[in-house]
This record gives structure tokens, sequence and C-alpha cells, in this order.
């Protein structure tokens, strides 16, 4: 794709070329597909996959980590009809805690969760049901529906790590540019020690085979904390800010500043 060549100068292909290198506990990053990715297990498999993932993201600050900062972005516009889309939503469970959220704090609020997959989407209806603020939506985050300006935040949870280095420099420049004020990004992060503590957790927390396979290399996929900024500068979000959060977690933060 023509987009994929169309970084800025100002940063070299030599510096994109350390993303994923490894260092001191700190492994090599990996580019194996996840099975669910790859469409493995029936729909129940997927069901049960996506019940634990969410069960683990609650327990274990996944969830704290991406509304930490949202929450208080949003609370500066009490006033204002709000427009936030969920990318790689998953089971639709944020959808439902961020409108309950909204309702509790009197803010107007209107939620997008979008998903690719077809299986993920069907679960994640199971979850909504019917809720008035929430339009599920099916789309690819790379040709995603919506203008420039139409949407204030694009957020997403464990939804970076599934993109190569020149996919999500041109999916970080595309959602910047058509966000209204700005995106919040949270994810994991690689390392030995997030390996060591998911192993731990997975008799109780990952039971599944998808989980436990997919969480593995969901680790190994990511990227860090200073993988993660430079990819934004790439992109041309020079306002890019990256959070660490306890335990091995990390948030992609760039609010417009003119809003």
């Amino acid at each position: 794709m023509a987009a994929l060549s169309a970084l800025s100068e100002k940063h070299s292909s030599i510096k994109l070329l350390e993303i994923g290198a490894a260092g001191f506990l700190v492994p090599a990053r990996q580019q194996q597909t996840e099975l669910l990715d790859q469409g493995a297990g029936t729909l129940d498999d997927v069901r049960e996959n996506l019940r634990e993932m969410w069960r683990a993201n609650q327990t274990f600050g996944g969830i704290r980590a991406l509304t930490r900062h949202l929450y208080p972005l949003l609370q500066k516009s009490l006033s204002e009809d709000l427009r936030v889309v969920d990318l790689g939503t998953g089971s639709g469970k944020f959808a439902l805690e961020l409108v309950a959220w909204a309702s509790q704090q009197q803010i107007k609020l209107k939620v997008f969760p979008i998903d690719w997959a077809p299986r993920n989407l069907t679960i994640a209806r199971e979850n909504i049901g019917v809720q008035p603020a929430i339009t599920l939506l099916q789309a690819d985050a790379l040709a995603l529906p919506f203008m420039p300006n139409q949407i204030d935040y694009f957020v997403s949870s464990l939804f970076v790590h599934h993109f190569e280095p020149d996919a999500l420099i041109v999916l970080l420049r595309d959602l910047y540019q058509k966000a209204r004020r700005g995106i919040v990004m949270s994810d994991l992060t690689r390392g030995t020690l997030p390996l060591m503590g998911f192993r731990a957790i997975q008799p109780i927390f990952a039971r599944h085979y998808l989980t436990r396979h997919d969480g593995i290399l969901s680790i190994l996929r990511a990227y860090t904390p200073a993988e993660l900024l430079s990819l934004a500068h790439a992109a041309g979000i020079d306002n890019a800010r990256v959070y660490r959060d306890f335990p091995w977690r990390m948030t992609l933060v760039a609010e417009k500043s003119h809003v």
C-alpha cells in the first residue's frame, strides 16, 4: 500500500527497524497470528475466550489502565454530546461499562464498538442487547466509516499489538487525524516478567486453550512503551504520551490541544 510508505522523513527506517528488538528482560517481538484471528475454535470457544479475557482485564488493571486516562478527558465536556469508538471491541463489555459510567456522570455519550470479526460481533450483540447509546459496527480499523471530527475519541484495549509497525503507524495517523479530540489506546507491554505473570495466573484466569495460547502470543507481539511512543511520533503525533500502568500495561494518550 502506498500509505504504508508515506512516513515522515524525519523518522528514518533505521529507527523503525529497531522496533521489536530483544533487550534485557525483553524478548524479541513475534509476528505470528493469534489463533482467534485465524478463526480457530467454535463460537462457544470464542465466547469463553472473550469471557476469560474480560475477567482478566478487570482483575489485573487492563480496564483501569484505559479508563484512568479516558474518564478525565470525557469529564471536560459535560455539556456536549460526545462520541467514542471502541476499536476491536471483542465482547463489547467495555462499551457497556463506558455507557453506565457516563450515565452516572450525566455525560451525554454515544459509543460505537467496532470489530472486524463476525464471531466477536455475535458475542458482543449477545452482551449488549438493545442499548440506545450503543451502535455496534463491523469495520476494518484501517478503513473506518467516519469523517474527520465525527468522533471525539478513538479508544482501544488489547488492540495495538495486532498490528505490525508500518500498519500501526498508518492506523495511528488516521485515527488522530479523524478524531475531534484525541485517542486513548491501552495495551500489554512485551517482557519476560509479563510472560511469567501470565503463566502464573493461567490455572484460574486462562483455562481455555485459546486464552492460554493467544495470551502468551499477545505479550510476545506487544510493543514496549518506548517502541509505541516511537511509532506514534513516526505517525506525526508529536504530542503523544505513553504512560505505564500497573502491573504490565501501557496507555498511549494524544489529545488535540486546539479543542
